[in-house]
This record gives C-alpha cells, sequence and structure tokens, in this order.
C-alpha cells in the first residue's frame, strides 16, 4: 500500500486513493484499535466547505459506529476548533476533514488526539500498518450513535472572546477587511469581529462547495491587497480554507506573512514579561533569512523544523517554547491552543495594533526579508531528492548561501513537486542558483 499519511494527515483528490470511503473504513477500524476506543467511545468531527466533505463526514461516522464509538458531528468549523473542542468534551479523538489551502477538488482528513495534539509520525507509521491488516467482523450487537451538535462552535468562540480584550469604542474606529477563504471560517470570522464592534468588510465569504481557496484566502493575498486600498480600510486579514491560517495585509497593500506576525507577538511579549535566557522561537526551514537576522539581533534563538505546523508544534513542546509558525501563516500561541489558529492570532494582533495605537505598516518595519527566489519542479517521484548526486550538488550550492542566506529543496508534502526556495542579498545569484538546480533534478529525471 502507498504511504497514507503526508505534511498534514492524508490528503489527496477526492474519491482517489487514498481518499475513498474504503480507507475511511480501514482508519476508523485502526483508529479504533489503537486508541482501544471500545465501549461507547466518542469522536468529535468537523469539515470545512469543500462539496466531497459528506462522503467523508457520514463514511468515518458509519465506521465509527459499526465499531461501537459516539460520533459528534459539529458541522462546518475551523480546524483549530477540533483540537480544542476534543479536549473541551472530553473525547478520544478529533477529525477534521478538510485539505487546508488546496483546491475544492482535493480533501483530507487530520486527526487530534485526546489532548488535542495532532499525530506523530511514530504513530502515523503505526496506524498505516494496522490499516494495511485485514478487518475484524463487526459484532452484531455493538452499536455507536451519532449526534448532530451545531451549536459546539459555541464554545470555540466563547474560549477566544474570552482570552482578547477590546473596549467596544476603540474597536468601532477601526475598518477591517475580511477575507475568508469561501472557507470553514466564512460565517464565524464576520461574526465575530463584528460582535467585539468592528467595522467589517466581507470578501470571499459565501462558499459554494467549489469555490473554497479560489483565487482567494491565505494563499492568493494579493486580491485581499487591493479591496484595502480600493476600500481604505485599515487592514486586512486573509484566512485559508480551514481557518488554521492568517496573513495580513496593511493599509497600504503590503502583505504580511507569517513571519511578521511572529515578530509582532514576540515584540509584544518581550514588553510584557522578563524573558529568560536561552529564550527561543520555532519555525520552519521556510522561515526567512531577514526574520533569523532579526532574531539574533536579539539574542533569541531561532530552531527551525520541517514544513508542517504539527513539527512546529512538537518542537515547541519540546523546549517549552512561547510562540512559533510559519511563513505559510500558521501561528501557533502555546498558552491558546496546541495548532494554528488563524482567527485568533488574528484577533490577538488586532488587539496589540489597537492597544499601542499603531499602524498595521509598522508591522512590516520591524525588520526587513531577504530577497527570495522559489521554483517548483513538477516529478513522478519526489524520492529522486535522495539520489546522490542531487544530494552532493545540492550541500555545494548551500554552502555557497553560508552565512549570508539559505537554501531550501523540498519535496512537497501535499503534491508531485520537488519546492526549491533560495533566499540571499544578491538576487542575481538567487536566480542562476536555483536555475542550475531545476537543470540538475531535469537531467536526473
Amino acid at each position: 500500500m502507498e504511504k497514507l499519511f503526508g505534511t498534514d494527515g492524508i490528503r489527496g483528490v477526492a474519491n482517489q486513493y487514498p481518499l475513498t470511503i474504503d480507507i475511511c473504513e480501514k482508519l476508523a477500524d485502526a483508529l479504533v484499535e489503537k486508541y482501544d476506543i471500545t465501549g461507547r467511545g466518542k469522536i468529535i468531527l468537523g469539515k470545512d466547505t469543500r462539496i466531497s466533505c459528506d462522503i467523508f463526514e457520514h463514511a468515518l461516522a458509519a465506521a465509527f459506529c459499526a465499531r461501537g464509538a459516539d460520533v459528534r458531528l459539529i458541522g462546518i468549523v475551523p480546524t483549530p476548533a477540533v483540537s480544542i473542542l476534543v479536549q473541551y468534551f472530553h473525547a478520544d479523538l478529533g477529525i477534521m476533514i478538510s485539505a487546508s489551502h488546496n483546491p475544492f477538488y482535493d480533501n483530507g482528513i487530520k486527526i487530534f488526539n485526546s489532548q488535542g495534539l495532532k499525530l506523530s509520525d511514530s504513530e502515523e507509521e503505526e496506524i498505516e500498518k494496522l490499516v494495511e491488516q485485514p478487518r475484524e467482523k463487526y459484532d452484531s450487537l455493538i452499536f455507536g450513535r451519532v449526534q448532530y451538535d451545531f451549536s459546539a462552535i459555541d464554545s470555540y468562540e466563547e474560549k477566544i472572546s474570552s482570552e482578547i480584550l477590546f473596549e467596544q469604542a476603540d474597536a468601532a474606529r477601526l475598518k477591517i477587511v475580511l477575507d475568508c477563504a469561501n472557507g470553514s471560517l466564512s460565517k464565524i470570522a464576520p461574526e465575530v469581529f463584528k460582535t467585539f464592534g468592528f467595522n467589517v468588510t466581507q470578501i470571499y465569504a459565501d462558499p459554494s462547495g467549489t469555490n473554497i481557496n479560489e483565487n482567494c484566502g491565505a494563499a492568493h493575498p494579493e486580491n485581499l491587497a487591493k479591496k484595502v486600498v480600493e476600500c481604505a480600510a485599515d487592514f486586512g486579514i486573509s484566512f485559508d480554507g480551514d481557518g488554521d491560517r492568517v496573513i495580513f495585509v496593511d493599509e497600504k497593500g503590503k502583505i504580511l506573512d507569517g513571519d511578521y506576525i511572529l515578530a509582532l507577538l514576540l515584540e509584544d511579549f518581550l514588553h510584557s514579561t522578563s524573558v529568560k535566557e536561552n529564550f527561543a522561537v520555532v519555525s520552519t526551514v521556510m522561515s526567512n533569512f531577514g526574520f533569523e537576522k532579526y532574531l539574533a539581533s536579539k539574542n533569541i534563538k531561532l530552531i527551525r523544523t520541517q514544513v508542517g505546523d504539527r513539527y512546529v508544534s512538537e518542537k515547541m513542546r519540546e523546549i517549552q517554547a512561547v510562540i512559533g509558525g510559519e511563513p505559510s501563516g500558521h501561528v501557533v500561541i502555546s498558552s491558546h491552543a496546541p495548532t494554528g489558529d488563524g482567527l485568533f492570532t488574528a484577533l490577538k494582533i488586532t488587539e496589540y495594533l489597537l492597544k499601542n495605537r499603531k499602524k498595521c505598516s509598522e508591522i512590516g518595519e520591524i525588520f526587513e526579508l531577504f530577497p527570495s527566489v522559489s521554483k517548483n519542479v513538477r516529478v513522478a517521484d519526489k524520492s529522486i531528492l535522495k539520489n546522490p548526486k542531487i544530494v552532493n550538488e545540492i550541500e555545494k550550492f548551500r554552502n555557497q548561501l553560508e552565512g549570508k542566506g539559505k537554501l531550501v529543496v523540498r519535496a512537497s508534502g501535499t503534491e508531485p513537486l520537488i519546492r526549491i526556495l533560495a533566499e540571499g542579498e544578491n538576487i542575481a545569484e538567487l536566480k542562476q542558483l536555483v536555475v542550475e538546480i531545476e537543470k540538475l533534478i531535469s537531467s536526473i529525471l
């Protein structure tokens, strides 16, 4: 059997391996066995707005019920809500059906344990082995029940509201554009911001089932940038399809990614508490070299992980870090939740801007991004990166940028692509370097 899990759960084209009803049944069996979910175990199950979610929602619910587990269907919710609610309801597992920022024809299954944590690599490997095993017969006398609980999201909103403080009069003076990616936050985010008293303009908040992430959301913030300038808004906020990412756009239309958001959260933290020795921020290999230089100027370590917010979260727990995240907009605030929460992060940044009477454009002045050049190379077999010739040549290129930039060449966790990213001071050098790596990969192919 081909590998099931990628960077963030199981993901692929809906109704094609590994996103099939058959896999849902086998996966439910494997999870029941792995986590000993017997005697009316509890499963929390949420989804985003893509049209195929109903298929996998009902397939998983039926499979769990057939093994005696009770399933609470909480409807369309952001991914972080599942992480939080699985703890709130004392459930055995939480499952989110979503392909995050991918187009509507893809889908995915993200799994959270009873602590609201995403599964480790070793847990995923064990589950894959269990999926391959023959299934036992169902017990004709053991049945689980399905409970529809569309009010569960209220508990998630209440938790967020309790951790954020806004003065109604202050909130009313801010004009904010929200890009909801036609996804999980299409109803929730505008509702929450309006409840706080903000002047909200919402765009891409009308999900059809097939328009999630379509030229909108955190992966396409350029349309939000135009709208912010057009509306003369104070800033814009862009979420992705399942609401675990957030990207800001300042009043001038400048896009501020996860590195900038982490920098601002860090500035707030540094002003509000004393920093212990060896304080560190966790990000991934994709974090900009300019952000690393900024942290170094503050005598703060940047600890890099492989791409994926679950790796960031794992490392944060290991070293007891306060904040971490990715340039893509995943931001993990350990005091709030063990996974990225786009809505909470958006409110936290907004709270800071209001409290300190700052313009959003001041976030972009904290540090300067180093120029970067990127390229995606489509491949049939991503294991080509293990080829000794490619390994050796990439190491030479990496040494070439040592101390003045960085080079990342990695296999995509969700698509048949090799991703190349070079950062440094000399843009001409970066372009040439990326071209040479692309030629190298193509020659081996």
